[in-house]
């Protein structure tokens, strides 16, 4: 379980329907990147850091491969990573081409849930708590 800090940001858009408003706004620290899993997870499991590294790097090129061929790799725990396309529409199907119309592809992502109390709570996100961000003192001119 961990905290997420928030800070609060006004809606300014004077064309925004919720204009005026107050809502939370996570604050991102540092990433972490596949090193400092691979520390943690040696730290926390019986095995080795360049174990750990090994099968992430093979984990990237399995999911790589099967997400391009149109398959949903679901990671227990984790949740369901599949590949979507970016079109322009055509006419009809008949020009309707590949080379035109597909502008683009990438990764999405559906993280795990689980339901509690008729609710469906995401599994990473489980026990998650708020707090709000500490405010710098410092005024601006």
């Amino acid at each position: 379980m961990g905290t997420l800090n928030y800070v609060l940001r006004q809606e300014k858009r004077q064309e925004a329907k919720e204009f005026g408003k107050w809502y939370a706004r996570a604050v991102h620290g540092a990433e972490m990147e596949t090193d400092e899993l691979a520390q943690l997870i040696q730290r926390n499991a019986s095995v080795k850091r360049s174990d750990v590294l090994a099968v992430l790097a093979e984990l990237s090129e399995v999911m790589s491969d099967a997400i391009q061929t149109g398959r949903i790799v679901v990671l227990n725990g984790i949740g369901r990573f599949k590949a979507g396309i970016a079109t322009k529409p055509a006419s009809t199907p008949k020009t309707f081409t590949p080379q035109k119309n597909i502008v683009g592809a990438h990764v999405l992502f559906q993280p795990e849930v689980k339901k509690v109390e008729n609710k469906f709570i995401k599994k990473m996100l489980e026990g998650i708590q708020f707090t709000e961000a500490v405010k710098n003192d410092v005024e601006k001119e």
